[in-house]
C-alpha cells in the first residue's frame, strides 16, 4: 500500500510538471481571455450551426460506445482531478488553512493550482457532451440549460487566479 500512495504522490504531487507548475497569464495554456472567448463563442456557434444542420444518422450501436467511453473518459480524469487535489492539500504542511482559502498573496504555483488548471481545461472535453447529443438527434435533451452551463463554467477559473493578485484571500473552489 505504501507503495501504490508514493507512487500517487510522486505522479500527482511531486512530479516537475505539477510540483513546479506557475499559472502566469498570457503564458499558461488557455489563460488568456481571448482563449476564454474564442472557445465559448466557437462551441456556441457549432451548437446553433450543428444543431440546425441535418446530420447523418449514428444508430445507437455506434453511439453508445462513444458516449461511454466519453463518460468513462471524464470520470478517470476527475478521480485523478480529485485524487491529485485531496494528495496535495493533505501534503502541505498547513493543510486546514488551505481547504478555506489561501493565505495573502499566494501566487498561483504548485500543485492545487496545477489541478484546478487541469480541471479548467477539462471543461473544454465536456463540450463533446453536446455534440454526441446532437448526433443522437435527442432534441429534447439539448436544452437551454445544458448550453448555458458548458458556456457559463469555463470562465471563471481566469477570474478567480487573475483577482487573486487583487485580492487578500481567495476559496480554493477554482
Amino acid at each position: 500500500m505504501d507503495r501504490v500512495y508514493s507512487s500517487l504522490q510522486y505522479w500527482l504531487v511531486n512530479h516537475p510538471n505539477v510540483l513546479h507548475f506557475q499559472w502566469t497569464e498570457g503564458q499558461t495554456l488557455g489563460s488568456t481571455p481571448l482563449f476564454l472567448t474564442l472557445t465559448v463563442l466557437t462551441y456556441l456557434s457549432l451548437t446553433f450551426l450543428l444543431s440546425r444542420t441535418p446530420l447523418p444518422s449514428l444508430g445507437t450501436h455506434i453511439l453508445k460506445p462513444i458516449t461511454a467511453l466519453h463518460s468513462l473518459t471524464l470520470f478517470l480524469l476527475s478521480l485523478t482531478m480529485a485524487l491529485g487535489c485531496i494528495l496535495s492539500i493533505i501534503s502541505h504542511p498547513s493543510p486546514l488553512h488551505h481547504i478555506i482559502c489561501f493565505p495573502l498573496n499566494t501566487l498561483p504555483t504548485g500543485p492545487l493550482f496545477f489541478w484546478a488548471n487541469i480541471f479548467y481545461l477539462s471543461k473544454i472535453l465536456e463540450f463533446i457532451d453536446t455534440l454526441l447529443i446532437i448526433l443522437s438527434k435527442s432534441k429534447q435533451r439539448l436544452t437551454f440549460l445544458h448550453v448555458y452551463h458548458h458556456g457559463t463554467t469555463f470562465g471563471p477559473r481566469d477570474l478567480n487566479f487573475w483577482f487573486s493578485s487583487r485580492i487578500e484571500k481567495r476559496p480554493v473552489g477554482f
